[in-house]
């Protein structure tokens, strides 16, 4: 069978069942921010205005992955957003599409790696304060940044290159582990605080009123709750026998299971000590824990919980960056070994191991490298999730007549274009934010404008070499 249309290529294994799609999503949504991003959570409108905005937001995001479900089953491809991007306007609005979605995936690689670092420093203290091997960005890059960071990216590399199953498998292990001790962290600090320490609950710590305060939760809460999309660069590896409702009700259930997580953890953190504590402190969800445990305890198996939930996101973004990569060789944008699928795993082991060679370099670049990644990752995948949704509008129109798919979005048209707009303000919030941060040009932009220069160069420069004859020599 081929793998791809006018491909001689093995087709992508098939093994992905429903917990495979919901680890996938999850694993994506809920990394390690929740650890050092507390205290930005709280400050806009309070420990209540935060679980308001995450509860309320997951109502949208929920409905937005409802959608994806419907893309998925229209265009049932690895790639996802690209391939649906392709199909409903073209080859290069696709390619633009897919690049930054490619961009997007292997930039959060780069800073799990980072991250991994970072966390095992505060695990055990004798690590840090190492001499520097290197500068870069203005931070300093020590052998424990690259010694973690290239080991994991070869870990994560290695999963994926031994296809669906392993790395689903591994994924699967990691999240409901992870879900598993959550739930024993929460019931330990709700158990633990004190509700006194909630007030006020609804106030905003910074110079602004609660309904801007809570203007910009909602805009935080949209951010942290995407990256669900990553089950859908799958779907052409599931499982015979799992249905695009499982699929759907695997991205859905996700994005509600962030939603209650994050806002159990805040208002677990913020019983322990008064909340606007919360904003001092590199790690405050672990300054919040050990403050009701002492000696140190809880900052450890906080730690060590996070940099489980980082390996998971690490490695559903990693899976997810091949499959984009693949699609877009198949499509005949990257070079056709990109799309060379392993007869025996099913794995796309080319696309797996350039993945895994750009995360090192992401690496190498250091802590500096940090900012710039996350400021371009929620830039990309909150536009391209806009985008996404008014391919589905043109789909929809597209196959007027046709059979309709086997899962379709409730609602109609106007709950389309509802979601749309609000995945617009999301997006327009992430875009802007940046710009608001510094004067001038953002570096990060400025970075987004040479990848899309490298990528269209690269795709322009491989047309040519294709169209110059072969000369045959003796």
């Amino acid at each position: 069978m081929s793998g791809a249309a006018g491909s001689d290529e093995p087709a992508l294994k098939r093994g992905v069942t429903g917990p495979g799609f919901f680890a996938l999503a999850f694993g994506t949504i809920v990394g390690s921010a929740w650890m050092v991003l507390m205290g930005e959570w709280v400050s806009p409108a309070g420990p209540g205005g935060a679980v308001l905005a995450f509860l309320g937001m997951s109502v949208l995001m929920v409905t937005i992955a409802a959608a994806y479900a419907e893309l998925v089953a229209r265009v049932p491809r690895a790639g996802a957003e690209f391939v649906f991007v392709a199909k409903a306007f073209g080859r290069w609005p696709g390619f633009v599409t897919g690049w930054y979605l490619t961009l997007y995936f292997i930039g959060i690689c780069a800073f799990e790696g980072l991250a991994l670092s970072w966390f095992l420093e505060n695990l055990l203290p004798s690590l840090a304060g190492q001499p520097p091997l290197y500068t870069l960005l203005g931070k300093s890059v020590s052998a424990l940044d690259l010694c973690v960071g290239l080991t994991g990216a070869v870990v994560m590399t290695a999963l994926n290159a031994s296809g669906a199953t392993v790395a689903v498998g591994f994924q699967k292990v990691v999240t409901f582990t992870f879900l598993t001790a959550s739930a024993l962290l929460v019931v330990l600090g709700l158990s633990q605080g004190d509700p006194a320490n909630w007030q006020p609950l609804f106030e905003s710590a910074q110079d602004r009123s609660f309904g801007g305060g809570m203007f910009v939760m909602l805009g935080v809460a949209g951010m942290w709750l995407s990256g669900f999309q990553t089950a859908a660069s799958a779907v052409e590896e599931r499982a015979p026998g799992t249905s695009f409702q499982t699929v759907a009700r695997a991205m859905m259930m996700a994005v509600a299971t962030a939603a209650i997580f994050y806002s159990l953890i805040i208002l677990a953190s913020s019983s322990l000590i008064p909340w606007r504590d919360l904003n001092s402190g590199a790690l405050p969800v672990a300054a919040a824990f050990d403050y009701a445990l002492a000696g140190g305890v809880a900052t450890k198996g906080i730690l060590l919980v996070a940099m489980a939930s980082l390996l998971k996101t690490w490695n559903a973004m990693h899976l997810s960056a091949t499959r984009v990569i693949l699609a877009q060789a198949r499509a005949g944008f990257l070079p056709a070994g990109l799309a060379h699928v392993d007869p025996g795993s099913g794995a796309p082991r080319r696309a797996a191991l350039l993945v895994g060679g750009f995360a090192c370099l992401g690496v190498m670049a250091g802590r500096g490298a940090i900012s710039p990644i996350i400021s371009m990752g929620t830039m990309c995948t909150t536009a391209i999730a806009a985008v996404a949704l008014f391919a589905l509008m043109r789909l929809r129109a597209m196959d007027r007549g046709s059979e309709a798919p086997a899962f379709v979005l409730p609602g109609g048209k106007p709950l389309l274009i509802a979601i749309a707009v609000g995945a617009i303000i999301v997006a327009s919030a992430a875009i802007a934010t940046p710009f608001g941060l510094t004067d001038g040009m953002p570096v990060e932009i400025w970075l987004m404008i040479g990848w899309l220069v490298v990528g269209g160069g690269m795709v322009m420069l491989r047309r040519a070499l294709m169209r110059v004859p072969v000369v045959a020599t003796a």
